[in-house]
């Protein structure tokens, strides 16, 4: 005889629980914390107010992605939302830009961006600043 026990599955968290945390990370979004080059899991679950081990769990399920992974990909469009709204900015060092929308180091602002759209920094420019903000409809 099957247990009702391994019919039902348990609940990681509790689902007033999550909602609070998705509350409190698009609040933490909206202030563009993320933008801060020390930004970590460990800084971010402070700032929000939850454990480390509840945002990670949060950010998987409800973003598809890990932590590192949601905040270089909010940063890559706060870059994005930048360049289209300020067309000088198309013209400054790439190094600039890359400590502008919170990136720690160049490299990691490069792979960062490789991997979300398939340019690295100078092609991504060069095709921003060609198809006049058509970037942005060609990553979603």
């Amino acid at each position: 005889m099957i247990s009702n026990l391994s019919k039902t599955k348990k609940e990681y968290m509790n689902p007033e629980t999550e909602h609070k945390i998705l509350v409190a990370l698009s609040e933490w979004e909206t202030k563009q914390l993320f933008l801060n080059p020390s930004c970590s899991i460990k800084v971010a679950s402070k700032e929000i107010g939850c454990n480390t081990k509840y945002l990670s769990y949060v950010v998987n399920k409800n973003k598809k992605s890990d932590f590192p992974t949601y905040v270089n990909n909010l940063r890559i469009d706060f870059l994005n939302n930048y360049l289209r709204t300020n067309e000088e900015a198309r013209s400054f060092k790439l190094t600039y830009l890359a400590a502008y929308s919170g990136f720690s180091s160049y490299g990691k602002f490069a792979k960062s961006l490789k991997d979300k759209t398939g340019f690295n920094p100078t092609q991504y420019i060069v095709f921003f600043d060609i198809k006049r903000n058509s970037i942005i409809n060609y990553l979603k």
